[in-house]
């Protein structure tokens, strides 16, 4: 099975009912958009761990404000704390702090650790959550909905006497050896091992599970080997789970399947007897269990030409179902019987083999080229026969009531009548049923022939050697065919969904159910990404309240505080620490400007254009301050009101070259 085409995978908001109605909720978005959403969201939780760092900034500003006069590393601190736009920002600036106050503060570097590591806990925790925001894809997993207008199946005509006999008969067929081969190949791939291809991971599960066990012969009589019986048994099969079927519980519908393999005594059943082809005798062996409905075979159910083993390659498989009138002890009207006829041909192996299907121990003396005896060993018989009853039953999960064990045939009633399905229940019962026809042992083999057999992997080049087969390979075999019949049914209902991989003429086309049409799930992103509606939200919520507090929590704060005069000590330190407001205080501290707005967010000077404030002429080199007197352009610099402006000394350049200052000195650098 190849996934859909992109065209049949729904885009939107849908529910997941694995995961129930919350965390179920899904978004499935193309490649780009995706990619876009991701990328989106790793932008917004940055933005969002500014916000948060903005929010314990302040926090902290406000613990720490205090009134009154305090050390130059307070102020510093409480400095970078209102002006740091991001946590690593903090982090850099308050180590710097650290570091070129630990000669005149020996507590510098204690006093700033706490904040700093703060501000790198900050940071780390919203990269993290930057990168892992892509995780939410995950979280919604790899499932997406098939949404196909071809959504339906292709049915055999009701009226097959209208249409040519090649035309009825060609369409079903080329239908199912499409669907076994495809069958075939994912079987061998994803069952009975570890699921190693990519292709295994296509379907809401890699296989369907089952468990065998040897019982006793599922036939009447003596027909059966000594080996006795092989059941193999799947449980009940759930729509949702297993088979993606996408519904709440009281919507699901589960399937089991049951199939009992026996190998059969050959001897009382055949015949031996001669014909006359072309004037040449030729020697035949049939095998009478029965009519096969359809298939004419002179009384016998199967016929062997003994001549045909000379020049014969591998192995030949005939497999038959639906047998009308069967012996006695193979009619089972509580099950759908396959019969499978297995002649060796020429295949000889190095070693004996004690398989009942098999069986191969008389030996063969041969010499090789080199002048070498050796022994092969040859069948014991003719031709080897298994046969297998397939019986199928259908539960409803809501109420606990179940069909019986039953055949194809006699699901029928049972669904209808007894089950009570809701409409939703229907349909899928509807679409399950009609996969359980092909999902007899016959449809696993029939089209394939020998290839269906894993014991022809064990032959060589020229398909007549092997080494040898183990005592259980008609359970090996009778396993394989019932993995193939398990991937088929995978296989058709995702088919259902998406519609026929293939035209087939001579078949009709049956538009699927609507509403089961947009329910069945795949595995794989096939180009599409799913995001889980709740990591996504909480991702917008958190951050979006994170930024919302971090625009608010300054004016709210600062109005309470103003307005019931709590603390507004702090909010004024809030407000002349921000740094365009510390600007302010350095011009109006050398008399430069005339200003407005103290508390603002933009201190403003009261006319832009005559009033112009910054560095004089040939500032100091080392320790440069803005000057209160000269002259920018046409205006006096430094002058606060009318009059002269005032002159204040500053330090000489040999003064500003000097490592350490004293207080004195201090006081006219910074007067």
């Amino acid at each position: 099975m190849s996934l859909p085409p992109e065209s049949h995978i729904f885009t939107g908001a849908w529910i997941n009912w694995s995961r129930g109605l919350i965390l179920g909720s899904t978004i499935t978005l193309s490649q780009r958009d995706g990619t876009l959403l991701t990328a989106f969201l790793g932008i917004f939780v940055t933005v969002a761990g500014a916000a948060f760092w903005r929010i314990l900034s302040f926090l902290i500003h406000q613990y720490q404000a205090k009134q009154g006069v305090t050390d130059a590393i307070h102020h510093q601190q409480q400095a970078i704390l209102r002006n740091s736009s991001s946590p690593g920002g903090a982090a850099w600036q308050l180590t710097q702090l650290a570091w070129y106050w630990r000669r005149s503060a020996a507590n510098s570097i204690l006093r700033s650790l706490p904040f700093i590591i703060l501000a790198i806990c900050n940071m780390l925790l919203f990269a993290v959550a930057g990168v892992f925001s892509a995780e939410i894809t995950k979280a919604a997993g790899n499932e997406t909905l098939i949404h196909s207008p071809s959504c339906g199946y292709y049915v055999s005509p009701a009226n097959q006497t209208e249409m040519p006999t090649s035309q009825a008969i060609i369409g079903p067929n080329f239908l199912t050896a499409n669907d076994t081969l495809a069958a075939t190949t994912y079987s061998r791939e994803c069952y009975g091992q570890e699921p190693s291809g990519s292709q295994c991971y296509q379907y809401p599960k890699p296989n369907i599970a089952f468990t065998n066990q040897t019982v006793a012969c599922p036939f009447e009589g003596e027909i059966c080997r000594d080996s006795g019986g092989f059941m193999l048994d799947t449980g009940l099969i759930d729509s949702h789970t297993t088979l993606g079927i996408n519904a709440r519980h009281s919507d699901r519908v589960q399937y089991r399947k049951v199939t009992t393999c026996a190998v059969l005594r050959t001897l009382p059943y055949q015949t031996m007897y001669n014909i006359t082809v072309g004037g040449e005798v030729q020697q035949l062996v049939g095998y009478s269990y029965g009519k096969i409905a359809g298939i004419g075979l002179n009384n016998y159910t199967y016929e062997y030409n003994m001549n045909d083993v000379i020049g014969s390659n591998g192995y030949e498989l005939v497999a038959y179902g639906g047998m009308s009138d069967g012996i006695p002890a193979l009619n089972r009207t509580d099950a759908d019987v396959t019969i499978m006829f297995l002649a060796s041909n020429a295949v000889e192996y190095r070693s004996p083999v004690l398989d009942p299907w098999f069986q191969a121990t008389f030996p063969n003396n041969l010499t090789d080229t080199s002048g070498s005896n050796f022994t092969q060993y040859v069948p014991d018989f003719w031709v080897g026969v298994l046969a297998c009853a397939d019986q199928f039953q259908f539960h409803n999960p809501a109420n606990g009531r179940s069909t019986p064990l039953t055949s194809m045939a006699g699901l029928v009633n049972p669904i209808e009548n007894k089950l009570e399905f809701n409409n939703i229940q229907n349909a899928t019962a509807l679409s399950l049923f009609y996969s359980v026809n092909y999902q007899q042992t016959v449809y696993s083999v029939y089209s394939q022939g020998p290839r269906a057999l894993r014991a022809s992997d064990s032959l060589d080049g020229s398909d007549v050697i092997s080494p040898g087969l183990p005592k259980n390979q008609w359970q090996i075999e009778a396993a394989q065919f019932f993995s193939i019949s398990m991937a088929k049914l995978q296989q058709m209902m995702v088919n259902y969904a998406a519609g026929p991989p293939h035209a087939y003429d001579g078949m009709v086309f049956v538009k699927g159910n609507e509403t089961l049409c947009g329910m069945q799930k795949i595995r794989g992103n096939n180009g599409f990404l799913s995001f889980s509606v709740l990591g996504v939200a909480i991702i917008l919520i958190l951050g979006g309240l994170f930024i919302l507090i971090s625009l608010v929590l300054d004016p709210v704060v600062g109005f309470v505080r103003q307005r019931f005069n709590w603390d507004d000590h702090k909010r004024l330190q809030w407000a002349v620490d921000e740094k365009l407001q510390l600007q302010r205080l350095a011009f109006e501290g050398a008399g430069q400007g005339r200003w407005k707005g103290g508390v603002d967010s933009i201190p403003t000077t009261l006319s832009s254009r005559e009033e112009l404030v910054g560095f004089g002429d040939n500032p100091n080199k080392y320790h440069p301050v803005y000057a209160r007197h000269g002259y920018f352009g046409n205006q006096s610099v430094g002058v606060v009101t009318e009059g002269s402006p005032v002159s204040t000394p500053t330090a000489t350049v040999e003064e500003s070259k000097t490592a350490a200052f004293t207080s004195r000195e201090s006081g006219r650098l910074l007067a």
